[in-house]
């Protein structure tokens, strides 16, 4: 059995192209010249023929404000980037090292966190003490001294919360 005219990829594409329009496979075979089974697979390969060879199918929309895009722009121009979607392509490529946090931070974030966490063990101990002593009906033992104490360590609160 002799074999039938062999397609150009073009001519692949666009019989995918064809069919995903409804065009049907008896019409494509003849005027391409080939057989029905060659339209089938010529359509139902197409997405694995672009993938292959390097074609990038998928878009990917996003809506920025004005200012946004002058930004964006603006610091392609600094790097010398000419397009949009190459800039674009090349955060997607980098997603994972711009997403992962970063160690150092992580750390110092940690670090916040047990502090802040002792902290609010002490200021716990000083309003039991101060109830307990009220409960039993006790002069309370909060001198001016302690005001100040807990003061400086309100402060050190607000300003760990401001640096998380």
């Amino acid at each position: 059995m002799s074999r039938g005219r062999r397609l150009t990829e073009t001519e692949r594409l666009n019989i995918a192209q064809e069919r995903l329009q409804g065009v049907a496979a008896g019409d494509l075979a003849t005027r391409y010249g080939v057989s029905l089974k060659s339209v089938y697979n010529a359509a139902y390969h197409a997405a694995d023929r672009q993938t292959a060879n390097g074609s990038r199918p998928k878009v990917i929309g996003v809506r920025v404000s004005p200012k946004e895009l002058q930004r964006f722009d603006a610091a392609l121009a600094r790097h010398g980037v000419l397009h949009r979607s190459d800039a674009l392509r090349c955060l997607i490529l980098a997603a994972d090292d711009i997403l992962r946090p970063d160690e150092g931070m992580t750390d110092e974030l940690r670090g916040l966190s047990a502090a802040l966490n002792r902290v609010g063990n002490n200021v716990n101990q000083v309003a039991r003490r101060l109830n307990e002593a009220k409960l039993k009906g006790e002069r309370l033992p909060y001198t001016p001294a302690s005001h100040a104490e807990i003061r400086d360590l309100a402060v050190l609160v607000f300003d760990m919360a401001d640096q998380i």
